[in-house]
């Protein structure tokens, strides 16, 4: 086993690779009394069109999301929610577009939990009418899901800004997605992507790593895989315009919400890793946009909103800003806004600010078990690797390096969504 450390904070990573290819990264805090345990496999619901080799498999929508839920059934009288449950531990799991996590959060025995995860997600058991039963259910969810604005409102406007990419699609599918999906479907995703070399174990808290990957190991000696198929996800061809500019709906929320999306192809920014396009935009729009920001101070003074986040990530290859504000003044937001973002700026004074808090939110992020296990996730997903020297890459961000970095964020494609109150 070796050991990764994350330099300038004194923490340190133990981390090692079973014989079938699943990767084991563990972060030991002494000082607190629970385990976290999560086992990602890289595979979420944009995966729904890809090829082995030559050939190709269009699946429904919803097939990823669909498999995270019928997952825990572990035969046909248990579940591993029973088995947890019994164990004092709490499991659970989400997907997303690009992954689909399975966690377990305990106090004791964690050697035996974390073994536990990797057997019922690594479980290949799946019939017909579990795949039945669950559709009521799934189907349930999404109708859900179509009833609440806010769902509604971020793949809407996800919708606006993207002519072709899957990320626009709901993430569990539509209720008539889900009445497509078949066992079959649910086997050859299983089959597929399941595999240790497309997963990783992430494990953090109070244990012994020695202990754990020694455990880690016997068991995925155990099991036989099979040689992993390379599945390759079909990427479909982006426009660089949002697909629809301007659009107002009607819907049951409390206060009329503006969201703004910005479009920007990574192209653009050459020269400059997604690390970095992730880290610069942050800096720049906690800037411009953020909690001690004059921008917001001065509308929340005048109380032309009552909030306004932004949020922002690289979708394959496009970088989306998003902004959402709640405001009754839609057009004298959308003119002060459209002025503001045409026009940012960055002191130098408020840039060593920023870096400073920056770099103390990571030494505090490493007081939390669970914090610490969703930056391990991330890192490996976005960046296949876990970045040790993100404090110095903080620190040796320079003052120039953001002002020439801002030159080149192109805000021509713009997407706005107006969600109206019903009553109004």
């Amino acid at each position: 086993m070796k050991e990764l450390e994350i330099k300038g904070l004194n923490e340190k990573i133990y981390y090692d690779t079973c014989d079938n290819g699943l990767k084991v990264f563990m972060w030991v805090k002494k000082n607190v009394n629970t385990f976290y345990g999560t086992l990602s496999v890289k595979y979420g619901s944009i995966y729904n069109d890809f090829k082995i080799g030559s050939k190709t498999y269009n699946l429904p929508k919803g097939v990823a999301h669909f498999l995270e839920h019928v997952k825990f059934n572990e035969d046909k009288d248990t579940t591993a929610h029973d088995y947890f449950f019994k164990h004092g531990c709490d499991t659970n799991a989400f997907t997303t577009f690009n992954y689909t996590n399975y966690q377990v959060l305990g106090s004791e025995n964690a050697k035996d939990n974390i073994i536990h995860l990797l057997d019922f997600v690594q479980n290949g058991y799946f019939t017909k009418s579990i795949v039945s039963s669950e559709k009521k259910i799934i189907t349930e969810e999404a109708k859900m899901g179509q009833d609440d604005p806010y769902t509604v409102m971020m793949f809407k406007h996800l919708d606006n800004i993207f002519t072709d990419l899957d990320h626009k699609y709901v993430i569990t599918g539509t209720p008539e997605d889900i009445k497509k999906i078949t066992l079959d479907d649910i086997k050859l995703v299983f089959n597929t992507f399941y595999h240790p070399e497309n997963m990783f174990l992430v494990v953090t808290g109070n244990f012994n790593p020695y202990e754990i990957m020694e455990a880690v190991k016997e068991n995925q000696n155990k099991k036989d895989f099979g040689k992993y198929k390379n599945p390759e996800r079909i990427v479909k061809k982006e426009s660089r315009k949002v697909r629809v500019k301007e659009e107002e709906l009607n819907l049951n929320v409390t206060n009329r919400k503006i969201k703004i999306g910005l479009k920007m192809p990574k192209s653009i920014f050459k020269g400059y890793s997604d690390l970095q396009i992730r880290l610069y935009m942050a800096l720049i729009l906690r800037a411009n946009f953020g909690t001690t920001s004059d921008f917001k101070d001065e509308l929340l003074e005048k109380e032309l909103i009552s909030s306004l986040t932004y949020m922002c990530d690289i979708f394959d290859d496009y970088v989306i800003v998003m902004f959402t504000i709640d405001s009754d003044y839609k057009d004298e937001i959308l003119k002060l806004f459209n002025n503001k973002i045409s026009h940012l700026n960055l002191l130098e004074k408020t840039f060593n600010r920023i870096k400073k808090a920056n770099i103390a939110s990571l030494i505090l992020d490493y007081e939390d078990v669970e914090v610490v296990n969703s930056l391990i996730q991330s890192d490996l997903l976005c960046y296949d690797e876990i970045i040790t020297e993100i404090k110095n890459i903080y620190e040796d961000i320079k003052y120039e390096d953001i002002l020439k970095f801002m030159k080149f964020i192109d805000i021509k494609e713009k997407s706005i969504l107006i969600l109206n109150p019903l009553d109004k």
